[in-house]
């Protein structure tokens, strides 16, 4: 993932070695003296980072939400019109995604476990919550609660996402185009 400013090599190799072990072994069979290996790190540097596992996960969602926000961001220019907004962020999440399963992986099972205390995805908090709110506020999409365009919006990129990452079809970029098009024909106002 790209760089973060502000965390050191040995926790950055900690998340990452987590995210590794995750996707492989879940969150129950992820366990710390497991990651202290795969990190090539020592228990106690691990500890001296997190208090536990529960802290370490939940500061990986932390980071890993950070990572997917910082990238989107990256690519956009928020005086662009809200159309064509809406096509960045989405083909930037997909471009995230399928660069980065693993994390992929994480929050589908982070927001699906006990850890996940809200009950609710980061999506209907974040800022694409605000985004899409943003397009219902000013009309650019039809009125509807924002938090039934973040379930399409959101859907749509993870789900494709997930076809290209486990290889049933490749999705070029005239096929995204095609998709998100057909999303923003659904949801547009105008």
């Amino acid at each position: 993932m790209k760089e973060s400013m502000g965390i050191s090599e040995k926790k950055r190799a900690i998340y990452e070695s987590m995210l590794d072990l995750v996707e492989a072994y879940g969150f129950h069979g992820a366990s710390m003296s497991l990651l202290a290996k795969e990190a090539g790190v020592a228990a106690g540097t691990i500890y001296h980072y997190f208090t536990s596992k529960d802290e370490l996960l939940k500061e990986l969602y932390i980071y890993c939400k950070g990572q997917v926000e910082n990238w989107v961001l990256a690519e956009l220019d928020e005086q662009q019109p809200f159309k064509e907004r809406f096509y960045k962020r989405w083909l930037s999440l997909y471009e995230f995604y399928t660069a980065h399963p693993k994390v992929l992986v994480f929050f589908e099972q982070y927001i699906n476990s006990p850890y996940n205390q809200e009950r609710s995805p980061h999506h209907f908090r974040g800022g694409f919550f605000q985004f899409l709110k943003e397009g219902v506020d000013e009309g650019h999409l039809k009125e509807a609660k924002p938090e039934l365009y973040v379930a399409l919006y959101m859907g749509s990129v993870i789900l494709a996402a997930k076809i290209k990452i486990f290889g049933s079809i490749a999705f070029d970029m005239e096929d995204r185009k095609l998709l998100v098009s057909k999303l923003w024909t659904t949801l547009s106002a105008g």
